[in-house]
């Protein structure tokens, strides 16, 4: 009987030695962060864009504006890409004309005015095209109702070269310069 009192006790005393069961310990980590509407142009995540066409010669023999302008441009112009965190960016689109300072009298032109147009590729429902005449004051925009798709997103075309008149002759100059200018905003 003494070794089954001696084997109870060490039996006892084991489980009293042992510790209490482990309890089990949670923890939460919360993370947070924003993003800022913006839009960027991709690579680089500047602000801007830019590329150039010099047209050269704008006149024919007889100094009336020479053909083929819009296929000079639509090969000189890159597409752009641009991304916009937001989903409803607010595009602009404003055409200067190609002019120049020197005075044209009647029968004589100082101005080619043409017709700008943004196709702005979206992610859903094809692209949206914003065209602004630079003969009209002021730019033309709206809202893309959509978001930028993400590639090359913006594909620019100038068209319908004309002066006040077809028979208008061009005045001599050296610099004839006009700029198209795109304004794209992030939206809410």
């Amino acid at each position: 009987m003494k070794k089954f009192a001696l084997i109870a006790l060490a039996a006892t005393s084991a489980f009293i030695a042992m510790p209490a069961a482990a309890q089990t310990v949670t923890g939460t980590i919360t993370l947070t962060g924003s993003v800022a509407p913006k839009c960027s142009v991709v690579p680089g995540g500047g602000s801007t864009f830019a590329d150039s066409v010099d047209f050269g010669e704008l006149s024919t023999a007889s100094g009336t504006l020479r053909a083929g302008l819009s296929a000079e441009f639509d090969a000189a112009v890159d597409d752009f890409q641009v991304v916009c965190t937001s989903a409803n960016p607010v595009v602009s689109v404003t055409a200067n004309p190609l002019a120049t300072a020197a005075t044209a009298a009647t029968g004589y032109d100082n101005s080619i005015d043409y017709d700008a147009s943004v196709a702005f590729s979206l992610v859903a429902g094809g692209p949206t095209t914003v065209t602004d005449d630079s003969s009209i004051a002021g730019a033309t925009g709206t809202t893309l109702g959509a978001r930028l798709a993400n590639a090359s997103n913006i594909h620019i075309t100038a068209n319908n070269f004309r002066t006040n008149a077809a028979t208008d002759i061009l005045v001599a100059s050296p610099t004839y310069s006009g700029t198209i200018s795109i304004s794209i905003a992030p939206g809410v």
